[in-house]
């Protein structure tokens, strides 16, 4: 019984249960602290600028570079290869959030061109702050790394549920301390907690850390496109929800919170089952690149629990999206009539998306960083293509939010499709 609660999918999923479900808390808090309109619109538009570039540059990319390269590697090449991983992340991502710092300005007029200039002045400060936040993630991102290597999901598990809670506690204790600059400063603490729990873990257990530079050189062979190649299919993704918001900054107030709220709920089971599922058998993928019939089983046996858990969700969802969102967030009006449709659609979708991470890892763990990036890329750019058309040029303003509803819809489904294909291809035996 212990092994199976501290088995990596076990801890991943009830800890992603437990974040989502601080998550919801958190979105409750900026709609009863700020309302329902503009700055709903405003906090959600924030986010994103960071968030496109940590998830562009760390947050899809770390894990599926540090891993395979990792692993076969001898207890000092180990450290070595580790150490100076660490010291570029700190050093090169440092940098990059500085400048996007300097830049914030600039940065709010590209992501939320559709809001007047009052409203992205009132952005700059809280994006700012928050790419303070995704900085310290960055960091203790190589750490969770570092863990998953080895098989040690508990620290994995407990560092998101930390990260949000402390962002809900945040918000719960400062909430008429700093206005708007209190989801930015609660962002930075919990991202401080994020890391100290798997920094904390890692010097625990003895390991240690050195002052080398891309050492041994053998682990660093073809490093540069491996992190092209995975960048660029992360790009095709973080263009696509940064183009949503964009494409949202310019229908009606409130529709980007709407937007926002719709898909975190949503996709609710995707970083609980479809993530949790994914990284916890990426490891055992990577040591079995080499053995399709062994690859084949872990793959079935994944999408086996990830339908199980999200074709009823997903039912359940669609039958009751209203009640479900008027009972969470208390919303009314046009505001439920908008995240109802966002949400209605999005959780339709869901049994496809969450199958995406673990057909993705299948290529990643062989080294394959192009299929995934070519799959990905196609997909996201027929759906933000068809969600702009719909919704800025066919569809009344009034519900013009259902064409970024039908272009999520339309990403999920067709990616998980085309996946599907290339990886029964690749491991039929």
């Amino acid at each position: 019984m212990k092994r199976f609660l501290l088995s990596g999918g076990v801890l991943l999923g009830g800890s992603a249960i437990l974040s989502k479900f601080l998550g919801l808390w958190r979105d409750r808090l900026f709609l009863d602290i700020f309302g329902a309109g503009e700055k709903i619109d405003l906090i959600f538009a924030s986010f994103r600028i960071p968030d496109f570039f940590f998830f562009l540059l760390i947050g899809g990319t770390v894990s599926t570079l540090f891993l395979p390269r990792f692993t076969p590697l001898g207890e000092k090449e180990k450290t070595q290869f580790f150490s100076s991983f660490l010291w570029g992340v700190i050093l090169l991502f440092g940098i990059f959030c500085g400048l996007g710092a300097m830049f914030t300005d600039s940065l709010s007029g590209i992501f939320a061109a559709g809001f007047e200039l009052s409203l992205r002045q009132e952005m700059i400060p809280l994006a700012r702050c928050l790419f303070g936040s995704v900085f310290l993630l960055s960091v203790s991102s190589v750490f969770a790394a570092f863990h998953q290597s080895k098989q040690q999901f508990l620290t994995i598990a407990l560092a998101p549920v930390l990260y949000t809670g402390s962002i809900c506690a945040g918000l719960y204790f400062w909430r008429d301390s700093f206005g708007l600059l209190t989801v930015g400063l609660a962002g930075v603490f919990g991202a401080f907690a994020h890391l100290m729990v798997n920094m904390n873990t890692f010097f625990v257990q003895q390991n240690k850390i050195t002052w080398v530079w891309k050492k041994p050189v053998s682990a660093w062979k073809n490093f540069k496109s491996d992190f092209v190649f995975r960048v660029t299919n992360n790009a095709a993704f973080q263009i696509n929800q940064s183009a949503d918001v964009l494409i949202a900054s310019f229908l009606i107030a409130g529709s980007v919170g709407a937007f926002s709220i719709g898909t975190n709920l949503g996709s609710v089971l995707l970083s609980i089952v479809g993530f949790s599922v994914a990284n916890s058998a990426f490891p055992k993928l990577a040591k079995a690149k080499d053995d399709s019939a062994t690859q084949k089983k872990i793959v079935g046996s994944s999408l086996g629990w990830i339908a199980f858990f999200t074709i009823p969700v997903a039912v359940i969802g669609v039958v009751f999206a209203q009640p479900i969102l008027q009972l969470l967030f208390n919303l009314e009006g046009k505001s439920l009539e908008m995240a109802t449709t966002v949400f209605f659609w999005t959780v339709l979708s869901l049994p496809a998306a969450c199958c995406i991470p673990i057909l993705a890892r299948v290529f990643l763990a062989s080294g394959d960083a192009k299929t995934p990036m070519k799959i990905t890329a196609f997909s996201l750019l027929v759906a933000t293509a068809l969600a702009a058309v719909l919704s800025l040029r066919i569809l009344p303003t009034e519900i013009a939010i259902l064409g970024l509803a039908i272009g999520n819809f339309t990403a999920s489904v067709l990616s998980a499709s085309i996946f599907g294909v290339a990886v029964w291809r690749k491991l039929r035996i």
